[in-house]
């Protein structure tokens, strides 16, 4: 944990902005998503409930109707006056019974038949019949081996009896209580046909159960995937635990329907739909990082400008380029970092003046100290001494000395011509050369026709004299060369001195320029640069370890007269 906050806390600006904007518009979408699943789950529980209680609602009255419709044809038959005559009028012969039965108990019996295909069979049973007819007629001995006889009570209602199995069929039994008749009459119908509207309904992983009023299993079934399938399909409280069911009762038979379906098919169909909204989820949270990426760099880009800035003016480079118009905080700091800029360049250049007219007053004082007709009439006099002697080396260095002094001082004057500037360059290099013994070549380029132009004193020598202590003398390698350039470039003079010597890393190159460094003469020239021309004036290092260093000072071009 402690690892991730560190590695946030240093994160750049930028990207903490990008995070906090994307947390910002996950988490509501997080929460959003939760709650409409949880929402969703649940109008979906009820949407399923009450489709259950519907379609059950439904089935349970269809078949309610048909119930009803058979207790009027059992009423309507057991009432019957025709039938009641043959139960209770004793025939003359039994041949008059048999037409009795041909005549008036079959089409009672069995024309409900015709009109009602799921009735299978209307049968009569009384102690007055004492030979079957048929299945319309039996003698009531024959009703007690029936499995539904056991199942009645002494009431004068319509009872309902189920017998399940390899033969399954539904029975509704009536019985007659007459002072002179005793009799049942019993309706068989067919038990799928009755239970079709309820069976109907049980598909794609549905299952039903019934129960009669005492509790017994009328019907149970089932249609569900494997993994779905219930493990006791008949216990009313192992479905009700395990799934999402409904329940409706049926008045006129006592009967219980339940319908049934499993909570994960109800779960499932949310997280198909969750599933189809994934790729707009991931859209928009790529949208998200996008418009919070671009926002926050929006927001932070003159931050990061800033910052640049000021590690720009940490090495040397106290020009300030980030700007604002905007009234927030960002652009109140930016106005204020340029004005506190401002004043600081301000009190610097005044120190560089104070400083540089130092410098000139100390060169004039010593310039003043030496006497410059009397250090020329000595060298020449050594000059001619040596001529006579024959000693060329010794004359040639003393010219190139009176030749490097006479350009040096320039009269007093801090300002000379790049003529003269490269004279005095040409002086010391030949005493260089003669202190070296020769150990390095100098190639040297000047454009003849920028010579008259006006430009400050002794700024090269410095730089040829770094370039020989620090580059030259410390390289090992066999052929050491020096390069001086002057040219032109537009309106502006570029001075090259180069060198092939050890070089530096560019780092450090860079801090010649800055007040780190520690070479006074380089840094020296860099100054009165930038006082004398402020930004036209540049100057500029650039070194490689092991290829050697170049220092490169552009200044604008100022037309000058050429000193003798």
């Amino acid at each position: 944990m402690k690892n991730l906050y560190r590695k946030f806390r240093n994160l750049k600006y930028r990207y903490k902005l990008t995070l906090l904007v994307l947390a910002a518009g996950l988490i509501p979408v997080v929460i959003i998503v939760i709650y409409m699943q949880s929402g969703m789950m649940g109008i979906l529980h009820e949407n399923e409930v009450d489709s259950m209680e519907n379609t059950l609602e439904q089935s349970v009255e269809a078949i309610d109707n048909q119930e009803m419709i058979y207790e009027n044809l059992v009423g309507y038959l057991s009432y019957s006056q025709d039938l009641r005559s043959i139960l209770s009028t004793k025939p003359e012969s039994d041949y008059e019974a048999y037409l009795e039965y041909v005549n008036v108990a079959d089409p009672l019996l069995q024309m409900p038949q015709i009109y009602h295909k799921e009735i299978k069979e209307i049968t009569l049973y009384s102690e007055s019949i004492q030979v079957a007819h048929g299945d319309t007629l039996m003698p009531l001995s024959e009703a007690e081996n029936q499995p539904w006889y056991a199942d009645m009570d002494n009431s004068t209602l319509l009872q309902w009896s189920v017998r399940r199995g390899a033969r399954q069929e539904i029975t509704a039994c009536r019985k007659f209580y007459d002072d002179d008749v005793t009799a049942v009459l019993v309706m068989t119908l067919d038990y799928q046909a009755v239970l079709e509207p309820f069976t109907s309904q049980l598909r794609d992983n549905t299952g039903g159960i019934v129960l009669d009023a005492g509790g017994n299993v009328v019907y149970s079934s089932y249609s569900m995937d494997d993994k779905y399938t219930p493990m006791q399909p008949e216990s009313v409280d192992y479905i009700t635990e395990n799934y999402t069911y409904s329940v409706q009762s049926m008045d006129g038979t006592g009967w219980r329907f339940y319908i049934y379906r499993p909570s994960e098919v109800i779960t499932e169909s949310v997280w198909i739909l969750i599933a189809r909204n994934i790729p707009i989820v991931i859209i928009c949270i790529i949208l998200l990082v996008l418009v919070g990426y671009a926002f926050s760099r929006r927001m932070v880009s003159c931050l990061e400008r800033l910052t640049e800035n000021m590690n720009q003016i940490h090495l040397g480079f106290r020009k300030v380029t980030v700007t604002s118009n905007s009234d927030d905080e960002v652009g109140v700091l930016i106005r204020s970092f340029r004005r506190m800029m401002d004043q600081i360049n301000h009190l610097i250049s005044e120190v560089y003046e104070g400083k540089i007219k130092l410098q000139n007053s100390e060169m004039k004082a010593l310039q003043a100290q030496i006497n410059p007709h009397f250090l020329y009439n000595s060298l020449s006099i050594i000059n001619w001494k040596a001529l006579e002697a024959g000693e060329d080396e010794i004359s040639q260095v003393t010219l190139a000395l009176s030749t490097y002094y006479r350009t040096s001082l320039n009269r007093g004057e801090t300002m000379t011509t790049v003529e003269n500037e490269i004279s005095n360059i040409r002086a010391y290099l030949k005493i260089q050369l003669v202190m070296h013994d020769d150990s390095f070549a100098v190639n040297e380029e000047v454009d003849p026709e920028i010579s008259g132009y006006e430009i400050p004193k002794l700024i090269l020598q410095p730089l040829v004299e770094n370039a020989i202590d620090h580059g030259l003398d410390m390289s090992e390698n066999e052929e050491k060369c020096l390069y001086v350039g002057a040219a032109q470039d537009g309106d502006c003079l570029i001075f090259t001195v180069r060198d092939n010597g050890v070089g530096m890393e560019q780092e450090k190159a860079d801090e010649i320029l800055t007040y780190q460094s520690s070479g006074y003469g380089i840094r020296d020239v860099c100054e009165r640069i930038q006082v004398l021309y402020g930004e036209a004036g540049t100057m500029k290092v650039t070194s490689t370890p092991g290829r050697g260093t170049e220092v490169k000072i552009r200044i604008p071009k100022k037309a000058g007269k050429k000193t003798q």
